[in-house]
């Protein structure tokens, strides 16, 4: 059977893939004898007969060079069907041209995702210069240049930018980015934390602008911890937000937004594995039907805004002693992944590693604390704690060694 599948497969290949040669071979007579954009008349009727930017024959060429014949038929005769000189003028090229910035390696999945869809073409990527790291301060790539590097092998160098300066008013480096960038003509920036603030001349370049996506269903958590403050503010959703960007933070229109529902359990490290996964193609989709104009930006109301801060060192520390559990497990939430929550035991640095609770017993002990003198908190179910300089343990060994 599989070779029968094979078989099949490869006469499906061969027969699309005369069927493609044809075709552009037909288009390409077509420009050089009787198309109105191409010929010998072209200065008379071009851009009076195709309504469409580019023209349909360039479109169609685009669309057989990307899909081959079977895939791209259909669309090319939904745009040929479509187009009259009545129409009014307007952009639709086969693919949208998209520079990514990006610094973050939790966000690679998107990179990928926009480098899988045919509908998109990665024409820069953008991320913060290697940094040094472990204690030998040897400098470590970024794990976005290590991806883009497999992702686009055959790319030229400069395909890559990690530049260290972002005024183009101030610095030559990034005036020559600038230049760059602006020549490249992308349709779409997207922009995800990438670490440094865009000044609005590079913001102005793309066609259809900047796009941010941001972790919180804006306008609420605006800033620099959307993900940890949805924990913190025990919400039982989370979001993702596709926008336009601006040189503030987070305050200009909303392009579309995406729920994720958090089951009780759920943490932060669920919510980034969520949003790996759904993230990218909603984003694909998004931009796609934005530039078909199938969607349209709003703004922002500005009396639902909230602001989230950058998280500080005294965020996570906990009381287990006087904290309640329901402030504790939001914490732990929040910061299951880094820099996760912590207690001071005779001067000694605790780390609690995993925090698992029963859900009926939590809603009927959430207002007490974590530990009373020797005991948990009748909803822990398990608990995994890591003193200083030790290995994490569970609550007997701890009581054990430590509560003495």
């Amino acid at each position: 059977m599989s070779i029968l599948r094979k078989t099949i497969k490869f006469i499906y290949h061969f027969i699309d893939k005369i069927l493609t040669t044809i075709t552009l071979i037909l288009i390409k007579l077509y420009q050089l004898t009787i198309s109105p954009d191409k010929w010998i008349f072209s200065p008379i009727l071009k851009d009076r007969v195709c309504s469409h930017t580019p023209h349909c024959s360039e479109y169609a060429t685009q669309i057989l060079k990307r899909y081959w014949f079977c895939r791209g038929l259909a669309p090319i005769a939904d745009r040929v069907l479509s187009c009259k000189p009545s129409n009014k003028k307007m952009y639709d090229p086969a693919f949208y041209r998209v520079v990514f910035f990006c610094s973050a390696n939790i966000w690679i999945s998107f990179l990928e995702e926009l480098d899988s869809d045919d509908r998109f073409e990665i024409c820069w990527v953008v991320t913060q210069a290697d940094k040094p790291a472990w204690r030998w301060m040897q400098l470590k790539e970024n794990p976005i240049k290590v991806k883009a590097k497999e992702l686009f092998p055959d790319e030229a160098e400069d395909f890559i930018q990690t530049p260290l300066k972002i005024n183009p008013e101030k610095s030559v480096e990034w005036q020559n980015f600038y230049d760059w960038l602006k020549a490249k003509n992308p349709d779409f920036l997207v922009v995800i934390s990438y670490g440094k603030i865009l000044p609005q001349s590079i913001l102005d370049i793309p066609l259809f602008g900047p796009i941010n996506v941001h972790g919180s269903l804006l306008p609420k958590y605006r800033g620099a911890s959307p993900l940890q403050s949805i924990f913190l503010n025990k919400e039982e959703k989370s979001w993702i937000t596709i926008m336009h960007m601006n040189a503030w933070m987070d305050t200009w229109d909303i392009i579309d937004q995406l729920s994720f529902p958090l089951k009780f359990e759920r943490t932060v490290k669920d919510l980034i594995t969520a949003l790996e996964k759904e993230g990218p193609k909603f984003l694909c989709n998004t931009l796609w039907n934005y530039g078909k104009k199938q969607i349209k930006a709003k703004p922002q109301n500005e009396a639902e805004a909230t602001i989230c801060q950058k998280i500080e060192k005294s965020d996570w520390e906990i009381d287990v002693y006087k904290d309640n559990l329901e402030d504790i497990y939001a914490k732990y939430r929040a910061y299951a992944i880094w820099p996760k929550i912590w207690f001071k035991l005779n001067e000694k640095t605790v780390i609690i590693e995993e925090l698992q609770l029963d859900e009926s017993k939590y809603n009927e002990n959430k207002d007490k604390p974590l530990i009373e003198w020797k005991n948990l908190n009748p909803a822990v179910v398990n608990i995994a704690i890591k003193p200083e300089w030790k290995k994490a343990m569970d609550w007997k060994s701890f009581c054990n060694g430590y509560l003495r």
